[in-house]
């Protein structure tokens, strides 16, 4: 019996390492898209900032001078958008990828840990066996 025990605590002990894996991996996903979308922020916000600045310097000078800073900050915040929306992209993408691959991983380690299981309990019945057959 002390054999069969053996090999459910080696097998236990796989099947909870590949499950802190993949939490590990998830927590990964997890922090890369939270820093993608903290990298667009300030840039959104820096954006803002100088537009913001530069129309109030603006109207310092004219009304005219004014409505060009209208148009620089709406031609700013136009052009970060797609950037903005590219991070964004392809930060989901990698998260996708990221799942699929924890998925795959977690099913090819639960089948090899499941084959394990069952040849170690059948070497466990056979070797029991053999014992009981050579003990008669």
């Amino acid at each position: 019996m002390g054999l069969g025990s053996f090999f459910k605590n080696l097998f236990s002990s796989a099947k909870e390492s590949t499950e802190g894996l993949a939490d590990k991996t998830e927590a990964f996903v997890d922090e890369t898209m939270e820093k993608a979308k903290e990298t667009a922020t300030p840039l959104m916000e820096k954006a803002d900032e100088l537009a913001e600045i530069a129309k109030e310097k603006a109207s310092l000078y004219s009304e005219k001078a004014g409505e060009a800073v209208n148009e620089v900050v709406a031609t700013v915040k136009e052009k970060a958008a797609p950037i903005v929306a590219k991070a964004e992209e392809l930060a989901e993408e990698a998260k996708e990828q990221i799942s699929e691959t924890v998925t795959t991983a977690k099913e090819k380690i639960n089948a090899f840990v499941n084959d394990g299981s069952t040849e170690a309990q059948e070497t466990v019945e056979k070797t029991t066996n053999r014992i009981e057959e050579d003990a008669d």
